[in-house]
């Protein structure tokens, strides 16, 4: 077995973590490196990472998240924000991001009318809907540095159980501006991984 294949069945949802093990810093770096470079939709790059890493700051979060022991167990805890209203063109931030790619202008204008026209299509160009496309390219981000935590031997958990207006007004976030997506706590497992459950290849997969 290959060794990114033996880091997928390494990885699982761990609901409690060794709280005395921390993740050394050049390790969790690139593992943030990860979601650096990884894809987003029209190359928008939404996500804006909070690092949580003191026992006070994770405190402070645990209650929004239903009081779950990996919020204060783990190593690190990664708030995924997702931008918002900047994201819809003409915006600086759409500006901003098409100029540092060196287009001129006329490319600037070619640029907005498509995306422009992908989000108006598709009735992504404003509230809840838009929220939804952003927090999806956040998903990406955070997939890829799971799996590499993997592959380092870091376990990690999703947490989709947190009270997002709560987390937000924690952090001061303007959800006309950021929006929460997604939490990610990363750190070392403080006990044996339960066996997995999976539907067979048979009933996942279809070919015609």
């Amino acid at each position: 077995m290959n060794k990114f294949l033996e880091s997928v069945y390494f990885r699982h949802s761990c609901k409690l973590f060794d709280e005395n093990k921390k993740i050394p810093k050049e390790m969790f770096d690139e593992i943030l490196e990860v979601g650096r470079l990884s894809p987003s939709s029209f190359g928008l790059e939404p996500t804006r990472l909070l690092v949580l890493r003191s026992d006070e700051a994770k405190a402070a979060l645990r209650p929004l998240c239903w009081n779950q022991p990996q919020i204060t167990t783990a190593s690190e805890v990664v708030i995924f924000k997702s931008l918002q209203n900047d994201l819809v063109p003409p915006s600086e931030y759409t500006k901003q991001n098409t100029f540092r790619r060196k287009m001129d202008l006329g490319a600037y204008q070619a640029f907005c009318d498509r995306l422009g026209g992908y989000l108006k299509e598709r009735g992504l160009d404003s509230g809840e809907s838009l929220a939804h496309w952003s927090s999806k390219q956040a998903y990406i981000m955070a997939t890829y540095m799971v799996a590499y935590a993997s592959f380092l031997g870091i376990d990690t958990c999703y947490i989709e159980g947190y009270e997002k207006k709560e987390v937000e007004k924690l952090y001061g976030l303007d959800p006309f501006k950021e929006q929460v997506s997604l939490i990610v706590c990363f750190g070392y497992r403080g006990k044996e991984q339960q066996p997995r459950y999976r539907i067979s290849l048979d009933d996942l997969v279809e070919y015609k």
